[in-house]
């Protein structure tokens, strides 16, 4: 599902399925998020499309704690 809105286009979450915002710009709902080359590389191999930003946080906390313990 892609909906030009005025502020971007309106996607779905390959991930969880959530309707988000994507605007391709210092405004979008992803800015701000730090992504590790792991999660990086995770995101490239598993999904073609933006994920939304819960699902985001949720991958980067992820792979954040996985480089801490040395997982």
């Amino acid at each position: 599902m892609k909906e030009f809105t005025n502020n971007g286009v309106t996607k779905r979450c390959p991930r969880c399925g959530a309707a988000f915002v994507c605007t391709h710009d210092a405004l979008c709902q992803c800015v701000g998020i730090t992504l590790n080359e792991n999660a990086r590389a995770y995101l490239r191999a598993h999904y073609k499309d933006c994920l939304c930003r819960e699902c985001l946080e949720n991958i980067s906390l992820t792979f954040s704690a996985q480089e801490e313990t040395g997982d």
